[in-house]
């Protein structure tokens, strides 16, 4: 385990979100962070990029603090992907994109081909003020495998805050899929998701924040994405669906008698 989130306290005011959190991630693996609104799981992946300091705790990459590591390999390393980017100026896709390379310190980003794996090819010269708001997530996907470069050896992070909120299922599904294809290369990600069936689908282990903003359970995500576990999370009962084969393919609220 080599991104570690250890005992770690943080609030923007007086009362925490965060209350001695403690969760491991490993390169090569998809984790999902799941919970209700409200309890840490957008702070903590704040907190994994350095662009917030605990309070108490500390956040490490390969033992070594994060907040403390150079800048220039910091974002090299750990990449964010905000749920949803904003830009002050009329720039293009591809300018976006050739913004993730030059983050990290190469001039030759490969902006059409990034664009064209996420299906948005044709539109490098696009503004991306005028895309989608799920366009404009596959626009900021494709900048972080941009800013994340060619395999190196190195471990390397995608801290990714609900990457495919806005977009239609079979857009979601291709990005995810983009992510389970980093996680081949060796590279972790750690996303924020609200679907617990593409959590199911796409990710290895599963990180559950309960609204108290402590850890309340971690590991493989078939062994912590469960029925009574959901129940107790969310304070409403789950139904699991089964697919054709017999394997549990997601979780519905169930019914309540009027």
């Amino acid at each position: 385990m080599t991104l570690a989130f250890d005992h770690v306290t943080f609030g923007y005011t007086d009362k925490p979100v965060l209350r001695a959190a403690h969760a491991s991630f490993a390169p090569g693996r998809v984790t999902a962070l799941v919970g209700p609104n409200g309890s840490g799981k957008s702070t903590m992946l704040r907190l994994l990029a350095a662009l917030r300091e605990p309070a108490s705790g500390t956040v490490t990459l390969d033992g070594a603090v994060v907040a403390r590591l150079p800048r220039q390999e910091r974002v090299q390393r750990l990449v964010y992907v905000p749920q949803q980017s904003s830009v002050a100026f009329d720039y293009t896709c591809g300018q976006i994109v050739a913004m993730g390379a030059h983050a990290a310190g190469r001039s030759d980003a490969g902006v059409e081909s990034l664009l064209a794996e996420v299906g948005l090819g044709d539109r490098a010269s696009d503004l991306f003020a005028t895309l989608s708001a799920g366009q404009q997530q596959r626009v900021t996907l494709a900048r972080a495998l941009a800013q994340l470069g060619p395999a190196d050896g190195s471990r390397r992070f995608l801290l990714a805050d609900e990457p495919v909120s806005a977009m239609d299922p079979r857009h979601a599904v291709q990005s995810l899929e983009l992510i389970r294809a980093l996680a081949a290369r060796g590279i972790g990600a750690v996303c924020v998701l609200h679907d617990l069936s593409m959590a199911l689908r796409v990710c290895d282990d599963v990180v559950m924040l309960g609204d108290s903003g402590r850890v309340v359970a971690a590991g493989p995500v078939r062994e912590v994405l469960t029925a009574p576990r959901l129940s107790a999370l969310y304070g409403i009962g789950f139904d699991p669906l089964t697919n054709a084969c017999g394997n549990i393919g997601g979780f519905v609220p169930a019914a309540t008698s009027s």
